[in-house]
């Protein structure tokens, strides 16, 4: 990061100064200095919005600081009118709080540096929005190389602290481990709830998983200590000890290929030994049914943690480049109603008038058709803006189609 935020700021200070146009140099340096603070290690798409819209801003301010920086009065105004919104954005949480903090400040700096022109001042917005996109070029640069990088980060710390937590064991008396982890998966993979692709699944299926073993390890735990309570329950005691250990062990791996990018190990010895272990507490034991109630609601949780551990080893080797490639030939050798990936597959998915995909295709056939015929019928100029309006504005939920249209109608006025 320290890296690439150096070269933001450098390299327009070294292209104004070849092109004769030092000034312009640093205006642009100056937006990529402040569009630097919004920078970070997060997942690719949170980080673009936030970065484009430090730059919007401050190239606004920019702007707003060299035109009206004139008239102190005028300039006064704009500023105490920017700290308001500075300290309300603050409520908001801290990446606005910190957008509207620069942009503050940039204000502040270039009102004391007022234009000759307003073209002048435009130009300035102008360049200090260039440096603060090229500064965002430069921060997004490796996600065609590593586009889920940020996300299996997050999700191998997650799958480390539960490792730690199914090892050594967490009293019932305090909060459930790798709360703050989880916290922080969730706000990682949350842009890829819109994401349609298999590798975004695969991602949110590992959190699902996740999860879910986290509340598995909290049950067994608290299970085994009730069952710990009950004279001569030592082996079922040393049973469930034995059990942690080795969702422990299938979990620190999982964390470090997702950490590594690497297919990591399946496993087989280890579930199978779980499913063992699932198997020796179905024997009942004599003239204690509260007991045998216990240990059938440990056995539910092992089978059911052994389930999750296979799906999320198998998911985590899925995210590797080979076990990507692997997944892909496997899903090549089938049939193409059956492939998860295919574009035939997905769309005969949705020929039901219970897909919203179908539903809204039927709507923009209509209304073109219908537009077209009108435009045409009442012979107007440009009539092709009828349907294309209608393609332009009508997407499948009503939010974004009302608001695009409103947009639509105020720009072209």
């Amino acid at each position: 990061m320290a890296l690439r935020n150096a070269l933001g700021v450098a390299f327009p200070l070294a292209a104004g100064i070849a092109l004769g146009n030092p000034s312009g140099g640093a205006m642009a340096a100056t937006g990529a200095l402040d569009v630097a603070f919004s920078d970070g290690s997060d997942p690719y798409p949170h980080r673009g919005r936030r970065m484009l819209s430090a730059a919007f801003f401050v190239a606004l301010a920019v702007f707003a600081g060299r035109l009206c920086g004139g008239n102190h009065l005028l300039s006064l105004l704009l500023e105490a009118a920017c700290a308001f919104a500075a300290g309300l954005l603050v409520a908001a949480g801290p990446t606005p709080g910190d957008i509207g903090s620069i942009t503050l400040v940039t204000l502040i700096v270039f009102s004391a540096w007022p234009a000759s022109s307003f073209g002048k001042a435009l130009s300035s917005g102008l360049v200090a929005l260039a440096g603060g996109v090229l500064q965002t070029i430069f921060s997004l640069a490796l996600w065609p190389v590593h586009r889920y990088q940020p996300e299996s980060r997050a999700l191998a710390k997650l799958y480390d602290e539960l490792a730690s937590s199914a090892a050594i064991g967490v009293p019932a008396s305090e909060s459930p481990a790798a709360t703050e982890p989880i916290l922080a998966a969730r706000a990682a993979l949350g842009p890829l709830d819109s994401a349609r692709s298999v590798e975004a699944e695969r991602y949110l299926a590992l959190f699902s998983q996740a999860e879910r073993i986290r509340l598995a390890l909290l049950a067994l735990r608290r299970q085994g200590i009730r069952i710990a309570r009950e004279p001569g329950t030592g082996a079922d005691t040393a049973l469930l000890d034995r059990a942690r250990e080795l969702a422990a062990r299938m979990l620190h791996s999982i964390g470090e290929a997702l950490a590594a990018g690497v297919k990591g190990d399946p496993h087989t010895e280890c579930l199978q030994e779980l499913h063992a272990l699932a198997d020796r507490l179905r024997t009942p034991r004599p003239g204690d049914a509260q007991l045998d109630a216990t240990r059938a609601d440990v056995r539910w949780q092992l089978d059911a943690l052994t389930g999750q551990l296979a799906s999320a080893v198998e998911l985590a080797a899925h995210t590797s480049d080979t076990g990507a490639r692997e997944f892909d030939r496997h899903q090549a050798a089938q049939p193409w109603s059956l492939r998860l990936a295919g574009v035939f597959a997905v769309l005969r998915a949705n020929l039901t008038l219970d897909s919203a995909a179908f539903r809204h295709a039927l709507r923009l056939a209509a209304c073109v058709l219908l537009a077209e015929a009108l435009s045409r019928g009442i012979g107007w100029q440009r009539a092709y803006w009828g349907p294309m309006t209608v393609a332009i504005v009508l997407k499948p939920d009503f939010t974004t189609t009302f608001s695009r249209g409103v947009l639509r109608l105020a720009g072209t006025f």
